[in-house]
């Protein structure tokens, strides 16, 4: 593998153009005239969508690994059918390994199909476009821009891994874009993806070389952002990451996309600080020296022991006009850009708290009022959806369990998992969503079935969305108690692989007695 290679390729394929000159219209030019049209007939039917809401999870695994990889060109009907039948049976057990997922036929189709095809961005194309359709219809969508580390040290097979942490292990830099409504409560798809195998810079670089380097880390959030495209008329689509995309070149590539960009900073970076571009100043101290707006509180979650608390913060915002640092390139010729810097500070924190709340955030989107800035500082604190994300990935779906003797087939193999993980995730945001719609909104007649023959004393009681969760994550060892609040993804996950194997037993006695789906015959 080259160095610094990153898997990636089209942002969109586009097959729907590919059928000009008289020509038949190919398998994905059928499925993005005829198939993402249908779905969004049926998105707009729906009464909850009338209500605001929007019910992204599609209960029918079938139908959903249809409409996610049905449209994918590979250059072969057959590679496409195998794809969508393959990602149906991964979906169903996310935590299996793909020996367990397939038998031994099912197994080499697949690794058949990811050797020939190995192309993730065009495995994945066909979700990335019904979330991009899903984007269009919103006036503002906050794009998380995130990395994580993927771990195969134990895999010594491997092929092309580069070095991961301090360079005593190896595996790959996994980039994600994930398109989220603002709030996190809607997970709309993940729009692009890049695993990137690091290679050590050359000893003594200096930095213009650094910089003038095509393999370098940097480039995943530039890369990213250029993928996503453009936004249509009218609408607002806002970058968003922590401070690895703390960079000039991720801040120009987001305003140049027609993007917005709101980036946590961390480096000290020489601003200016008036219109006329005759005052400069340091970042850090300059948004240290503003004067709170006003205040607010902010909830910061418990993690890793740590209890949750209320953070009370001072809010500031201010002009700023960032300019491309020394050593840039054709440093002259690139733009000054405008941006406005938001400082969010916690103010009296508790004794014993060793790190108070600070976030300097860099943002393109107009910041002059204390509302603004209370929204920006919600957008930015929705990052972590993000990390529930990865956590969905690598231990809900396995990603770092996969094995494969390359590095391009391993990145084939993981396109279909990271886009399972999205479907896992969207089922936890379904009780946020519609706590209260029929649970057949997001499960089979048969879950409904299983769970139904499970509930004692509820009998006749219809089964809700917020029901039919809350029972999954309790068969993945959720308590349910008063203090526990909402499930959380890891228990869902759990829950589902053992609620598939339930519903197989559920299928082999219906067979036994003949009686209709959804119908309770099973006693506990």
């Amino acid at each position: 593998m080259r160095e610094g290679a990153s898997f990636e390729g089209p942002t969109v394929r586009e097959g729907a153009g590919r059928a000009a000159g008289g020509a038949a219209p190919s398998f994905t030019a059928v499925y993005y005239q005829q198939v993402v049209p249908a779905v969004q007939r049926r998105e707009r039917i729906r009464p909850w969508f009338r209500a605001g809401g929007f019910m992204d999870y599609l209960a029918d695994v079938d139908e959903w690994a249809r409409l996610n990889f049905g449209g994918a060109d590979l250059g072969d009907p057959r590679r496409t059918r195998r794809l969508a039948f393959s990602a149906a049976r991964i979906a169903t057990h996310p935590q299996k390994s793909f020996p367990q997922v397939f038998d031994w036929a099912g197994l080499r189709g697949f690794y058949r199909m990811c050797d020939s095809a190995a192309d993730p961005d065009a495995i994945q194309a066909p979700h990335r476009q019904l979330a991009r359709a899903a984007m269009a219809g919103l006036p503002v969508v906050l794009i998380h821009h995130d990395t994580t580390t993927l771990d195969f040290s134990d895999h010594h097979a491997l092929e092309g891994a580069g070095p991961i942490g301090d360079g005593g292990g190896t595996g790959f830099l996994q980039h994600n874009s994930l398109a989220f409504c603002p709030g996190g409560k809607r997970l709309l798809g993940l729009i692009h993806q890049q695993l990137f195998a690091r290679q050590p810079a050359p000893p003594g670089e200096p930095a213009a070389a650094r910089k003038r380097r095509e393999g370098r880390e940097s480039l995943l959030w530039v890369r990213n952002i250029a993928a996503v495209g453009g936004p249509p008329q009218g609408a607002l689509w806002v970058d968003v990451a922590d401070r690895g995309a703390d960079d000039y070149e991720a801040m120009a590539a987001s305003v140049q996309a027609g993007h917005g960009f709101l980036f946590r900073a961390c480096q000290d970076r020489k601003v200016f600080v008036t219109a006329e571009h005759d005052e400069e100043g340091c970042l850090m101290s300059h948004a240290r020296a503003l004067a709170a707006a006003g205040h607010d509180v902010v909830e910061i979650p418990g993690r890793g022991g740590r209890p949750p608390r209320p953070a009370r913060v001072a809010l500031a915002a201010a002009p700023v006009w960032v300019p491309a640092p020394w050593g840039t390139p054709r440093r002259e010729r690139r733009p000054v850009l405008a941006s406005w810097v938001v400082r969010v500070r916690e103010v009296d924190p508790p004794a014993g708290v060793k790190e108070p709340l600070e976030w300097v955030l860099l943002t393109s989107v107009p910041t002059a009022t204390l509302e603004q800035a209370k929204e920006r500082r919600d957008w930015y604190g929705c990052r972590w959806c993000a990390e529930v994300y990865h956590d969905v990935g690598k231990n809900g779906c396995g990603e770092e369990d996969r094995r494969s003797e390359t590095a391009e087939r391993m990145a084939a193999c993981l396109a279909v998992p990271s886009v399972v993980a999205v479907r896992v995730y969207q089922l936890r945001l379904a009780v946020k969503e519609a706590p209260e719609a029929p649970a057949g909104q997001v499960a089979t007649a048969e879950e409904i079935g299983v769970i139904e023959s499970m509930r004692r004393g509820k009998a006749g009681k219809a089964l809700t969305v917020r029901d039919f969760t809350w029972a999954v994550a309790k068969l993945g060892g959720f308590l349910g108690r008063k203090g526990d609040g909402e499930p959380g993804v890891r228990s869902l996950w759990r829950g589902y692989q053992r609620l598939q194997d339930m519903v197989a037993g559920f299928r082999l006695q219906q067979r036994r007695t003949h009686k209709p789906p959804g119908q309770s015959f099973i006693s506990w």
